[in-house]
């Protein structure tokens, strides 16, 4: 059976923590960097498959607001289905031969005018998300962890970007992810409506 996940309101905070960091020391419930990416990746390694409403917006750039249907399985198939924004009308897979294929309102589009978005996309999911967070921190970036409410806000920050994932408590996945430049909002990243193991077949990944 699915397992819902629903979205916390924490768009404030978040960007209040961004502004001037996260408080002191640790309380009795916080956990190290470390600590929660490793509890990020076994439940990433638990769960087989997922489905989510994905939401990217850029603040530099707010003609790029996207929102898709988005949906993952084990070992590596990807789908995503664009609903709102610059993504309506699109469909793009990750198949069983892990090429990408992507149609716009039911005609392909050749890869090669759009590489750099497959690129992208062929890493969206939170197994991807969750080394990049590790690279970031094995990079030395300035790390930081702290409990609010049901969430974990992990902040990580090289130089003057600074970026804040909201880590669901309970199941230990990412919710939201915001980034900033020299204190600038930059990109906002929600996945909403995120259900866990809820069955999908690898029919379901078809472009």
């Amino acid at each position: 059976m699915s397992r819902p996940v629903f979205r916390r309101n924490l768009v404030a905070v978040v960007l209040g923590l961004l502004l001037i960091g996260l408080p002191g020391p640790a309380g009795a419930d916080d956990l190290a960097p470390s600590e929660l990416v490793e509890r990020m990746r076994a439940a990433f390694e638990r769960v087989q498959d997922y489905t989510c409403r994905l939401i990217e917006r850029n603040f530099r750039r707010p003609d790029e607001f996207s929102e898709s249907d988005y949906a993952f399985k084990k070992p590596h198939f990807i789908k995503l289905v664009g609903r709102v924004g610059r993504s309506k009308g699109s469909v793009v897979v990750l198949g069983r031969d892990g090429k990408t294929s992507l149609r716009k309102n039911g005609f392909p589009i050749p890869t090669f005018l759009v590489r750099e978005e497959l690129r992208d996309f062929a890493r969206s999911d939170f197994g991807s998300l969750i080394e990049e967070i590790e690279q970031m921190l094995q990079a030395g970036a300035e790390a930081a962890v702290t409990l609010r409410g049901d969430a974990y806000l992990l902040r990580l920050a090289q130089g003057n970007r600074v970026r804040l994932y909201v880590v669901d408590a309970q199941v230990n996945l990412p919710i939201e992810l915001l980034e900033t430049v020299d204190g600038q909002r930059v990109s906002l990243t929600e996945w909403r409506d995120l259900r866990l193991d809820v069955g999908l077949t690898e029919a379901a990944f078809q472009p």
